[in-house]
């Protein structure tokens, strides 16, 4: 017998409270030891900053890598000083360090995913930097 594991989309944890869309988490309810694989669904007219936190926050990481891989829709990515529109199946590479944020300009719902390395504390490997992006 292999050691695989399914997971359904329903099953996938929702971590973003009452706040709107999804922020869907894979990789840790898999049992990936290894990887991060987050699932990010953004309302039209809403950014990726935790439930409650101010929507021109922009955050980095110390010394991870990350991909952001466009499932549906249009997403807005600022990473450092630069904007890019991403569409279905672009990706964008952020390495360590780089300031980034991702919104959804559009009119209709969009996903994206967020791949890494684990980290043990996302939230001490990572830095938060306010008024990064005005608000839309």
């Amino acid at each position: 017998m292999s050691d695989y594991k399914v997971m359904r989309a329903d099953e996938a944890p929702d971590f973003t409270g009452d706040a709107p869309g999804a922020f869907l988490g894979y990789g840790r309810p898999l049992g990936a030891e290894q990887i991060a694989f987050n699932v990010r669904v953004l309302e039209p007219g809403t950014t990726n900053v935790p439930p409650g936190y101010d929507e021109s926050l922009g955050h980095s990481h110390t010394e991870i890598e990350e991909i952001y891989f466009v499932i549906d829709g249009e997403v807005t990515i600022k990473a450092g000083e630069d904007v890019v529109t991403l569409g279905p199946r672009d990706a964008i590479f952020l390495p360590a360090g780089t300031v980034r944020s991702a919104r959804n300009e559009s009119g209709a719902q969009a996903a994206f995913a967020m791949v890494s390395v684990k980290m043990a504390d996302p939230v001490a490997g990572s830095a938060f930097h306010e008024q990064f992006w005005p608000t839309a």
